[in-house]
């Protein structure tokens, strides 16, 4: 009876040593790597948030993949890449890359990624109409000096 607890006993040890021994030497879990499939590939990299950015012009061509602005008093040339996700919108509307025309000004909200700037989102502001002049079919000279106060 005492040999068969001693063989038991024995065998327990060496079952739970050998499955210690196994345990260690497999990989350590990456708690990443199931957050962001390409963590694999980098484990545990930190990626710099990216910041958003704006920047507002003269739209200067549109397309379905991109959008070129001319920004500033030197019109200088933004080019933006237009993602599936991003968000065009025009007086409040939701409109396609389409839609958006030369001439128009837009304000552009996006964020570098691969070296491209990627735009979030795309307001295009509606050119507000010049308000009719009502003292002008009155007073011919009008148009040059709009409702000029009366002597």
């Amino acid at each position: 009876m005492v040999r068969r607890v001693l063989a038991l006993v024995i065998a327990s040890v060496f079952v739970l040593g050998t499955a210690g021994v196994a345990a260690a030497q497999q990989k350590p879990a990456q708690p990443c790597a199931a957050k962001q499939p390409c963590a694999a590939k980098q484990p545990c990299a930190a990626k710099p948030a990216m910041k958003a950015m704006r920047a507002s012009g003269t739209v200067k061509s549109a397309d379905e993949a991109s959008l070129v602005l001319e920004v500033g008093k030197e019109k200088k040339e933004m080019a933006f890449a237009l993602a599936k996700t991003t968000k065009i919108s025009k007086a409040g509307k939701a409109v396609m890359a389409g839609d958006v025309k030369a001439g128009d000004s837009a304000t552009v909200s996006y964020a570098e990624q691969d070296g491209k700037m990627v735009a979030k989102s795309v307001t295009i502001k509606v050119a507000k109409k010049m308000a009719k002049q009502p003292c002008a079919a009155k007073q011919p000279c009008a148009a040059k000096q709009p409702c000029a106060a009366k002597k």
